[in-house]
């Protein structure tokens, strides 16, 4: 059974990993032609209208996805039930959207935010009915089906019709375009390879879906208020344009953290549910997961933090240089996020939702509080405060797993101590690279290909370190006897 799991995650991240890989060279490739085509005030406006629809979609889906795929008995009915408590909610939702439009264009003080968030009301059947098709396939653990479902629908809706709606002048509307076609695309494809009941009904696990999910929504609903604190601040105290510009520095500090920890979620919660009564396992799946994503989110996101200069000019081009500092400083917390991920995906596993609850007050509190005190310094003191926030929120739910689980205090500072070498080394090697590059009078895009390979060889160096400092502990013998070829790749390493 073990060795059945671990065969199956490492199909979910090489398959997950190639769609995540794919995603992100689309998205800086698209992203380097939309902010060449669009002005910061469009980014700003959609961020703010975001806002109202997440709000809204925390509680239109009802966490019924997440409750499918944790369910350990799923029936036909119980599918159906789901369809029709989706229909149920996602039209009064919208509904509530329409009428609240208003609302959050008194509360940014702007008045182009409203028929934005009207339209985009109609995305929350959209969302809420793939969710389902999607559950489905994320239970089933299809991670190639759901992998080409998530690159065709961004590659096809953000790409092909993001670039041609701003190359025709729609400005701002060609971002919701892009929202439509993403979510459209991926609704029917997900819907075609389940082949699901459309039929919706309320009979069937009521109880059971809605148990899990409300809580899992309360949950779901505090993440997005965390997340999207700074983003409502920033509009409402500093502005659209100035949202425009963080918006975009965010954009690139959040790409580990969207890609990379997607994969972390879609391969681990319907692994870790099917083991959740066992703790070693489980102890073994958290420490294993930090460890590699740590270690990523510390090669990526330091690297990027030293090079941020160069690649703000390359990718975003060189109009948008204000959104370089705010880079270097925010890029700071993506090691946290990820592991904070994993940590979040063991608990929805373990049904641990009353702690989460817990936790997200916690940060929400301490980042609202960080964010006042803080930005009368501008986008740099947001995000310090994001960081210092973060920092919070990590510290909480690392002691309280490892301890739940049991978890010994040796193999846990290990596993940090590889992480914070990988930082430092990625930081370290970037830092020499680009101040090597101006010395050299290279151009953006050389002096940005030096970087990537400095972080590259920090990421090397890093995970070699952390194979070293595994030796010996939970999380190595896990993947010992778990992951298929882990004993030969130590070998291999000597």
């Amino acid at each position: 059974m073990a060795l059945n799991l671990g065969a199956r995650a490492i199909s979910g991240f090489k398959w997950s990993g190639l769609s995540a890989a794919a995603n992100a060279a689309f998205q800086l490739g698209f992203a380097a032609a939309l902010a060449r085509l669009l002005r910061p005030a469009d980014f700003g406006l959609l961020a703010m209208a975001m806002v109202a629809l997440r709000l809204f979609s925390n509680f239109s889906q009802l966490g019924l996805g997440a409750a499918m795929v944790q369910k350990e008995q799923l029936s036909p009915e119980d599918v159906r039930c789901a369809l029709g408590l989706t229909w149920l909610v996602c039209v009064p939702a919208g509904a509530a959207v329409v009428l609240a439009a208003p609302a959050f264009g008194l509360f940014f003080r702007d008045d182009a935010v409203v028929p934005l968030v009207r339209v985009l009301s109609l995305n929350l059947l959209l969302v809420g009915l793939g969710t389902v098709s999607m559950a489905l396939l994320r239970r089933a653990m299809r991670y190639r089906a759901q992998a080409v479902i998530e690159t065709l629908s961004y590659a096809l809706g953000y790409g092909v019709l993001g670039v041609a709606f701003a190359w025709a002048g729609a400005g701002v509307w060609t971002l919701v375009v892009t929202t439509f076609a993403q979510s459209a695309i991926a609704l029917v494809g997900a819907w075609a390879l389940t082949r699901h009941p459309l039929r919706p009904s309320l009979r069937g696990d009521r109880a059971g879906l809605l148990g899990y999910g409300a809580r899992y929504t309360l949950v779901g609903f505090l993440e997005f208020v965390g997340a999207t604190v700074d983003t409502a601040l920033i509009g409402r105290l500093l502005g659209g344009a100035t949202l425009g510009v963080y918006n975009r520095a965010a954009m690139l500090t959040n790409q580990p953290v969207v890609h990379a920890g997607g994969v972390m979620s879609r391969v681990l919660f319907p692994l870790v549910s099917t083991v959740q009564r066992d703790r070693r396992k489980t102890a073994g799946v958290l420490l294993l997961g930090m460890a590699v994503t740590g270690v990523l989110g510390g090669a990526l996101s330091f690297g990027l933090s030293a090079a941020a200069g160069d690649v703000v000019r390359v990718i975003l081009g060189p109009t948008w240089g204000d959104a370089a500092p705010v880079v270097q400083v925010l890029a700071l917390a993506t090691p946290l996020l990820l592991m904070v991920q994993v940590c979040g995906v063991v608990c929805d596993a373990l049904a641990l939702l009353r702690f989460k609850v817990v936790t997200q007050c916690a940060h929400l509190l301490v980042l609202s509080g960080l964010i006042f005190v803080l930005y009368p310094l501008g986008l740099i003191g947001v995000a310090w405060a994001v960081v210092g926030a973060e920092l919070l929120r990590f510290g909480l739910y690392s002691v309280f797993l490892t301890r739940r689980l049991e978890c010994t205090r040796a193999d846990v500072v290990r596993v940090l101590a590889g992480v914070a070498l990988t930082a430092a080394l990625a930081w370290g090697g970037c830092f020499a690279a680009t101040s090597a590059a101006a010395r050299w009078g290279l151009g953006p895009m050389p002096a940005l290909g030096l970087d990537m390979l400095a972080g590259l060889l920090a990421l090397v160096l890093g995970a070699l370190a952390q194979l070293r400092l595994l030796e010996g502990t939970e999380p190595a013998r896990f993947a010992d006897a778990s992951v298929p070829g882990w004993q030969r790749l130590r070998a291999r390493l000597g």
